[in-house]
């Protein structure tokens, strides 16, 4: 955005500020966000602000407990960084596109940003780190220098229903050199066997797959439907 704002994003718990507000009030101040954060698109981008039924359409793609994890771990700003990463950010919640001419949001950031925000106060209460696009993962946590979990998101739970699909098709594979441009599953499948990690799993709106993930002797990995013990 031309303004040069970012949008710092963090983990942490609940303090008098939001203890002191409502649930309600919690999604009002992200709501109130999202439409400073368009206004700033539009001015940069010299769009005239949409109507009511844009932002109506936002409201309807991202629910009430996204917006308030987001709310509640956010600070002002119309891109956002994390707090405690470097070299990383600032991301955009917006893309600019030409037709129709309106701010596109980019509907993953949403939600990935919103997991962060849980993982990280998970991560605190058990020891862990949370990182934020790791390497080819969306996000992961580590413990003593240890990948424990990596996580995939998408938006929609067709999308990490697919993915985990095509994941899947590497399983039995020993040789996973080949070009993966433009091949997510392969880019996940790798990314696997080279960083090893107990847990994997993929995140949507309304939809959580979580495996545990071994090694078996002729394979490249197994995943096994199960539960991420937080303990």
């Amino acid at each position: 955005m031309s303004d040069g704002r970012t949008h710092r994003l963090c983990g942490r718990s609940l303090g008098k500020r939001e203890v002191g507000h409502s649930k309600s009030y919690i999604i009002q101040d992200m709501d109130k966000y999202i439409r400073e954060w368009v206004r700033s698109a539009c001015v940069a981008w010299r769009y005239g602000e949409p109507g009511p039924d844009y932002y109506e359409r936002i409201v309807q793609r991202l629910p009430a407990g996204l917006r308030s994890l987001l709310a509640a771990g956010i600070e002002e700003g119309p891109k956002f960084t994390l707090r405690g990463l470097t070299g990383k950010g600032p991301y955009a919640w917006f893309s600019k596109r030409s037709t129709p001419r309106e701010p596109s949001p980019n509907w993953e950031y949403f939600v990935q940003a919103a997991e962060f925000v849980r993982l990280s106060r998970l991560a605190a209460a058990h020891g862990m780190t949370v990182t934020f696009e790791d390497q080819l993962m969306d996000l992961a946590l580590y413990r003593d220098g240890r990948l424990v979990v990596c996580c995939e998101v998408k938006e929609k739970a067709s999308q990490i229903k697919e993915l985990l699909k095509d994941i899947k098709q590497y399983e039995q594979r020993r040789d996973l050199s080949q070009p993966d441009r433009g091949n997510d599953a392969l880019r996940k499948a790798k990314y696997i066997v080279k960083r090893r990690p107990e847990y994997f799993a993929l995140v949507a709106i309304g939809a959580r797959l979580e495996y545990q993930v071994d090694y078996p002797p002729g394979k490249a990995f197994a995943l096994h439907r199960d539960v991420i013990p937080w303990a």
